[in-house]
């Protein structure tokens, strides 16, 4: 019968829980890149942009669709590789901490939000402490 020491355990429990928060930043960045790439209108009404120009809706679909392509495609191999595991935690982070501070700058000086942009913050607050114990952890 072999027995696991609890740094074994530890470890086991922190990889778990580092592919858990990479593949939930997966998922949102690969479903913000395709509802903005197929639905960019839609969705712009929806938070408040009104697209007027074919420009306007290239930006947009480039910021909230191309943009969110290139970080999920970095959060991806962090998932698949280890060598990007860091990286990709990383880019978690300060992605999650920006758009926060974003918001909250926005807040302080225009106003209160939706419920939309405060279910964001709570999202990226939880975010930016997950994934920095994790680059401490790993």
């Amino acid at each position: 019968m072999q027995t696991h020491s609890i740094s074994d355990q530890t470890g086991s429990l922190i990889s778990w829980i580092t592919k858990i928060f990479l593949a939930l930043n997966l998922a949102v960045y690969a479903g913000f890149t395709v509802a903005f790439l197929l639905f960019p209108v839609p969705l712009a009404n929806a938070i408040g942009y009104t697209i007027h120009s074919s420009g306007a809706l290239a930006d947009f679909r480039a910021m909230y669709s191309g943009l969110c392509f290139g970080v999920g495609l970095l959060v991806y191999y962090g998932l698949i590789k280890p060598e990007f595991k860091t990286q990709a935690i990383f880019l978690s982070v300060a992605s999650a901490a920006g758009l926060f501070v974003a918001r909250l700058y926005t807040l302080f000086l225009d106003g209160p939000g939706n419920e939309y942009i405060y279910l964001s913050m709570a999202t990226e607050i939880v975010s930016v402490f997950l994934g920095v114990w994790l680059l401490r952890k790993n």
